[in-house]
């Protein structure tokens, strides 16, 4: 290994906050056990700038893309077409891999970036500088089977993971959910992957389930959290959790917080604060969720990954909604959990004051779930990163690609359909 070895970070964040929120939880992890690790994240993020940084770790900021609703991207706030800005956003990442010169690149969930801008950083890397390790980091679930492997197929996927990246880090359980099986990859790709477990976080926030409490002024009540992400697509599960305390006869018995989330429209949420009722706390953003996380009695919200491993290392009730279109990641991840006992679920379908008002009384009368899951994933990724700088793990591939290798323009299509 390097004596401070480079490892450049890409997150590629069109939509939501789950892939920046990754990449900083397991970089914080890096800086742990990574002796003099020099660390570049790279990301698309509007609010990366609001999260605590770890040592030794810095940050481009790419210009931000917002998908429309018919799932067509756009520069979200610049006067630029979408070509124009993944051109300015390409070259930013491939100066910046030619700058940093990085001992090992960590991908998070895309394998070429969204509409293939990492595609001429990975043609480089592969060509200039062989020795540098590309790792992908897979989620336990990209969607349903047969879509995933009816797009991946098509579009070259299987040949980008079997040519072009070296490791792949699974966050997540195969005995959960299995990847390998459910989306039929190659022995040859299955052979790179690490199997990480899901990424659990530490049970201590920032602060203390007492300060939490007594800053809400809930020092006697059960606490329920709700919390959908980014906010982009959450409005309608707040919208139901606010008609549902509206509609409570006599004494609501318990105190709600609310995380509306950054990037839901500024419109939807002032329609969200005109609700007045009593044992109430409405918040936009809050870098330090966790803490309130980890107070709560009960966490109200959707599955994403990383508000259920969240809601996993807490052991927590927690009643989720999955988001169902366009993929079926969430739902799928809901139904696993579900059918454990670890988590109640109630479908966008059936959502209404009436059935969170149930859902949340009984998850409340019930006692915390209790849970068999690896939650170690965190460290165990950072161990396999450790053990790849150090050349314990095997280099796969060494294949040089050429400009126009038809891995690399195959994948182009699909990537351009990337959440």
């Amino acid at each position: 290994m390097a004596i401070k070895p480079r490892i450049l970070l890409y997150s590629h964040d069109t939509y939501g906050l789950g892939h920046l929120r990754r990449s900083l939880a397991i970089a914080g992890q890096i800086a742990k056990d990574i002796t003099g690790a020099h660390q570049l994240l790279i990301t698309g993020s509007m609010v990366a700038g609001a999260f605590g940084l770890p040592p030794r770790l810095d940050m481009i900021k790419l210009p931000a893309l917002s998908k429309r609703s018919t799932g067509e991207y756009k520069a979200r706030t610049l006067p630029l077409s979408l070509a124009q800005t993944l051109a300015w956003r390409e070259q930013m990442i491939l100066d910046a891999v030619k700058t940093f010169q990085p001992d090992l690149v960590l991908v998070d969930k895309v394998p070429a970036g969204v509409h293939g801008e990492l595609l001429p950083a990975l043609r480089y890397l592969k060509t200039w500088s062989p020795e540098t390790r590309l790792v992908l980091g897979m989620r336990d679930i990209e969607d349903g089977a047969q879509t995933t492997i009816k797009q991946w197929r098509a579009a070259g996927v299987p040949q980008l993971l079997d040519e072009v990246y070296d490791h792949i880090l699974l966050y997540g359980q195969r005995s959960v959910f299995d990847p390998v099986s459910t989306y039929q990859l190659s022995a040859q790709t299955a052979s790179k992957i690490f199997e990480c477990g899901f990424l659990g976080r530490p049970l201590t926030g920032t602060r203390s389930r007492e300060a939490i409490r007594r800053e809400l002024g809930c020092e006697e009540l059960p606490l329920v959290v709700v919390t959908v992400g980014g906010g982009g697509d959450g409005y309608e599960i707040i919208k139901s959790y606010l008609d549902m305390l509206s509609a409570w006869e006599g004494d609501i018995p318990f105190y709600s917080l609310i995380v509306t989330g950054p990037l839901m429209a500024q419109g939807k949420r002032a329609l969200l604060r005109h609700t007045r009722t009593n044992r109430l706390s409405l918040l936009e953003f809050t870098p330090d969720l966790f803490s309130y996380m980890a107070a709560a009695d009960m966490v109200v919200g959707m599955a994403g990954y990383n508000t259920v491993c969240e809601i996993l290392s807490l052991k927590t009730r927690a009643v989720l909604v999955p988001r169902v279109h366009p993929r079926e990641e969430q739902l799928i991840r809901t139904e696993s959990l579900a059918n454990r006992g670890w988590v109640q679920m109630l479908h966008p379908d059936t959502l209404s004051a009436t059935t969170l008002r149930e859902t949340i009384t009984t998850g409340l009368a019930a006692p915390r779930p209790e849970m068999t899951l690896d939650l170690n994933g965190l460290k165990r990724a950072s161990q396999s990163l450790s053990a790849i700088l150090e050349g314990r793990v095997l280099p796969i591939s060494n294949t040089i690609i050429p400009h126009h290798s038809p891995i690399i323009t195959n994948y182009a299509a699909y990537a351009a359909q990337v959440d």
